[in-house]
């Protein structure tokens, strides 16, 4: 009798060893826990009108005719740029698009380019200036031949700037709140 418990002994100790090391049930990876996914951001491209309510809407309206109501720290910006056309990206949140950042495209139905105003500089120690460019989100940096004073004086700053075809801006703005 005492073989047989012997015998089932090892018979138990085999069928728990086997179930424990089969391929099939042992996890191959260490456990992930998934995270919440996070709201995709869409790009919405279209016109910015400001609404004249109690709540100072900032809206964009699309291409189909459609308002946007724009929200979120990034509308700012966009306050002194009424009519003009703009590419905005942003996470929808309701009825309402957060803005995460935007594009200036169009003003007064001209192509203009949006980035940052800066000083060219001829030596690396940045000692003498010869000029004035934009600076795109894209990296590239645009000359601009004779800007106005009253551009220079936003060095540093974003701006619009008119589409120069002989480097000569014809047309500019700061973006954000109007300063001028």
């Amino acid at each position: 009798m005492r073989s047989t418990r012997f015998g089932l002994a090892i018979v138990a100790v085999a069928l728990v060893a086997s179930t424990s090391c089969s391929d099939a049930t042992a996890p191959t990876s260490p456990a992930t826990v998934t995270a919440a996914s996070t709201p995709p951001f869409v790009t919405v491209s279209g016109m910015i009108h400001l609404a004249a309510s109690p709540l100072d809407h900032v809206l964009l309206t699309a291409a189909d005719g459609s308002d946007v109501i724009l929200t979120g720290g990034e509308t700012g910006l966009l306050l002194g740029l009424d009519k003009a056309e703009v590419d905005v990206r942003g996470i929808w949140n309701g009825d309402s698009l957060v803005v995460s950042d935007f594009l200036v495209r169009r003003v007064e139905g001209n192509d203009v380019m949006d980035g940052i105003l800066t000083v060219i500089y001829d030596d690396e120690m940045q000692s003498n200036p010869v000029g004035y460019g934009i600076s795109l989100n894209t990296g590239m940096l645009i000359p601009l031949r004779d800007p106005p004073k009253l551009l220079i004086s936003f060095v540093g700053e974003r701006v619009w700037v008119t589409s120069p075809t002989d480097g000569q801006p014809i047309a500019f703005g700061l973006i954000g709140p109007s300063t001028f």
